[in-house]
């Protein structure tokens, strides 16, 4: 009888352990699933941003050059206009260039 009362104890607890085995297989399953799931999503919303900030950074390049281009084209606006006055300031700039890094000593 002591046999039997054993074995049955030890189907039992094999069918537990079993069990136990499949829940957490499971439950490795489902967080393997989650973590991709979230890994995939994270590296969609990473790459929405960056294109984002690429868009803004091409935006604001274009928007340096433009204002690059209109100040060039003032200054040139007024050289024309006054051309020599134009060239009195860049000769006293000059000068004064010449004179502060002391080769006019």
């Amino acid at each position: 009888m002591q046999h039997s009362k054993t074995t049955e104890t030890e189907i039992d607890f094999r069918a537990e352990f079993d069990t136990l085995r499949d829940q957490v297989n499971e439950l490795l399953k489902s967080l393997k699933n989650k973590t991709e799931a979230t890994a995939s999503s994270l590296g969609e919303n990473v790459e929405s941003k960056m294109e984002h900030y690429q868009d803004q950074a091409g935006q604001k390049l274009h928007d340096a050059y433009a204002a690059g281009n209109a100040g060039l084209n003032d200054v040139g606006e007024h050289i024309r206009k006054n051309p020599v006055a134009s060239m009195l300031i860049a000769f006293g700039v000059g000068y004064a260039i010449f004179k502060v890094l002391g080769q006019g000593k």
